[in-house]
């Protein structure tokens, strides 16, 4: 379930080399991924560094994102150029039948298939920095990359938490760094994950001030890496790439309340904007999908009959009932809670209205592919690159994209297609 853009881009960059990086690609390449940056955030604040590369290179706000539209399934498919049928992260929270409760990890054993553009880049000579990346560590493997970040051991905490990730800034110096390597250490390519607003839209709003800062601090620190990549003597690629957009959350989802209510015997793991629901027993599917199906805030799906954008596939990682929110509603995870709210589970009310008490999630992603304002951002500038714009693209082509400046073979397989070849964009 493509968009008929992809068609056109392979087409495009099937017409052959016709540039100078068909020599074996861009030098040197840098991606960045930000969390949480939406086109209507680049739109609303001064991000004159994001305008720069706007005006020369090719960009869009219309970056389509796996389901759910969270980070371990997103980060993921932007690393493996694989949708979650294939790389097997369903979402943040799951249970896997044989290793138990995956729980917000980066960790790269936990794909079930697919490669990371990492170690596609290391076999295939090119030196690779990745920094807080996703999958940067396989517990039984070591390492992905060559050179990790310095923050590595907080980055890898289960369950992560983007306040152990260095801010924008710092992250920004830790690029820098690499860069001014002598030529026989500095890396080809460098993957770095940034902050960004994500957090703090979150619990402020995507209109926020926290925000705007948040914004304005992200575009600073791109500005940085691009103007060390504009001194550089070598041909340089920069690549900017968001997991998702914000929309605002007007209430929350009380699921074990309402689970209660109708006595749905069932594990509920939430990840905000979808829910798993576990069974030991068929009976209680049943029953349960007729208790649920009436609601106003979601939608339910059985994991056999799942809408064909969800692309979640049909492993056991998949609670036999899928729950999708409404736009403005948000499953609560009573793991999160405070103690003093924990009892809301048992006697409180099925639907809270945000924010409550003066607290609370008032922003959110994670929904449907297609609905407005969940889509995240593309820019692309540097060597080869011509000004233009993409209708859109989808996080699956950032991998292969990022082979293709390279002069590399992708992993194998992947769901995307390269970027390189559309509208002019020289290929290696």
């Amino acid at each position: 379930m493509r968009n008929g853009i992809l068609m056109m881009l392979a087409f495009a960059a099937s017409a052959g080399p016709t540039s100078a990086l068909a020599e074996g690609g861009a030098a040197t390449v840098v991606a960045l991924l930000v969390d949480g940056l939406s086109g209507e955030m680049i739109e609303r604040y001064e991000t004159p560094n994001l305008d720069r590369m706007r005006k020369s290179g090719v960009w869009t706000h219309n970056l389509t994102p796996t389901f759910p539209a969270i980070s371990g399934p997103t980060w993921a498919s932007i690393a493996t150029g694989c949708l979650p049928s294939h790389h097997g992260v369903v979402t943040d929270k799951f249970i896997d039948p044989e290793r138990g409760l995956m729980d917000h990890s980066v960790d790269a054993d936990w794909l079930t298939g697919c490669e990371l553009i990492q170690e596609v880049a290391e076999r295939q000579g090119v030196r690779t920095a990745a920094l807080g990346w996703w999958g940067a560590l396989s517990t039984r493997r070591g390492a992905t990359a060559t050179y990790l970040s310095a923050a590595i051991e907080a980055e890898r905490v289960e369950p992560r938490s983007v306040k152990s990730y260095p801010t924008d800034d710092v992250r920004a110096a830790e690029v820098l760094r690499y860069l001014s390597l002598p030529e026989e250490q500095r890396p080809r390519l460098i993957l770095a994950f940034m902050r960004g607003p994500d957090l703090d839209a979150h619990f402020n709003g995507a209109e926020s001030d926290e925000v705007e800062r948040a914004v304005i601090g992200a575009d600073a620190a791109i500005g940085t890496v691009l103007d060390a990549l504009e001194s550089m003597h070598d041909p340089t690629t920069l690549l900017v790439v968001s997991d998702h957009g914000h929309l605002p959350i007007s209430h929350i989802v009380n699921l074990q309340r309402i689970m209660r209510r109708h006595d749905i015997q069932a594990t509920g793991i939430t990840t905000g904007t979808s829910a798993f629901l576990y069974f030991e027993a068929e009976a209680d599917v049943v029953r349960a999908l007729e208790a649920l199906s009436s609601r106003d805030e979601f939608d339910v799906y059985r994991r056999s009959e799942l809408p064909e954008w969800a692309d979640l596939g049909t492993s056991e990682r998949i609670g036999q009932l899928v729950l999708s929110a409404h736009p403005g509603y948000f499953f609560a995870d009573v793991d999160l809670w405070p103690f003093w709210a924990k009892p809301l589970s048992v006697v409180g009310p099925e639907v809270i209205a945000m924010p409550f008490l003066g607290a609370g999630i008032i922003s959110g992603h994670g929904y449907a592919p297609m609905v407005p304002g969940n889509q995240g951002v593309l820019y692309l500038s540097g060597e080869g690159v011509p000004a233009d714009s993409l209708p859109s693209a989808h996080m699956t082509d950032v991998h292969p994209t990022l082979a293709a400046l390279l002069g590399i073979e992708p992993g194998s397989p992947t769901d995307g297609a390269s970027l390189v070849g559309a509208f002019g964009l020289d290929r290696p």
